[in-house]
C-alpha cells in the first residue's frame, strides 16, 4: 500500500469536488454543508475554494486513488482564538479507514499550521462521532471544555485543541 498526502491547487478542483461529494454522501451528519448544496456549486466555486491563500486543502491517496481529505483555515470568530488554525471537513473513505489515512492527513495539517505560525490547531467533533473523537484524542487533541450546538440542539459539538 502506498499512502501519500498532497496539497491541492486550483487546478485540482474536479478531484476536490469528487471526494467532497463522496464524503457528504457517506457521512452527511458529520458536516455543516449538505450534498445538495455542494453538488450545485459551479467550477468557479470549487476553484475559488482552492485559490484562497489563507487555507489549505489536503488530499490523501492510497495507491493513487482518493482516500480522504481535510481542510485547514484560520480559526473563525466562533472559536474565539485568533492564534489558532481550524481543522475542517476531515473525511476518510470507508475502504481506507484504519490504514493510517487520518494520521497522515492530521500530520500534514499540523505541519501546515506550524508553517503558518499558528499556536494551536482546533477542531469541532460531533458527540455523535465517538470514533472520530477517540482518534483525535490519540492524535494529541484535548477537549477544551467548550460545547456548542450552533443552533441545532440535537447536534452537540465539542471543541478540541492541540498546542503546536
Amino acid at each position: 500500500m502506498t499512502l501519500s498526502v498532497r496539497r491541492l491547487g486550483e487546478d485540482d478542483w474536479a478531484g476536490l469536488r469528487e471526494v467532497r461529494l463522496r464524503a457528504l454522501l457517506d457521512a452527511p451528519e458529520s458536516f455543516y454543508t449538505t450534498y445538495q448544496d455542494s453538488v450545485a456549486l459551479l467550477e468557479a466555486d470549487w476553484r475559488a475554494r482552492l485559490r484562497a491563500t489563507d487555507k489549505v486543502t489536503l488530499l490523501a491517496e492510497v495507491d493513487g486513488r482518493p482516500a480522504g481529505m481535510v481542510i485547514g483555515a484560520p480559526a473563525s470568530e466562533e472559536e474565539r482564538d485568533p492564534d489558532a488554525a481550524l481543522m475542517l471537513a476531515m473525511w476518510v473513505a470507508p475502504e481506507s479507514r484504519g490504514r493510517g489515512v487520518a494520521d497522515a492527513l492530521t500530520k500534514e495539517l499540523l505541519a501546515w499550521s506550524r508553517e503558518q505560525s499558528f499556536k494551536r490547531l482546533l477542531l469541532w467533533v460531533y458527540d455523535a462521532a465517538p470514533r472520530a473523537a477517540a482518534f483525535y484524542r490519540r492524535a494529541g487533541f484535548l477537549p477544551t471544555g467548550r460545547i456548542e450546538t450552533f443552533g441545532d440542539p440535537d447536534r452537540r459539538l465539542t471543541l478540541m485543541a492541540q498546542t503546536l
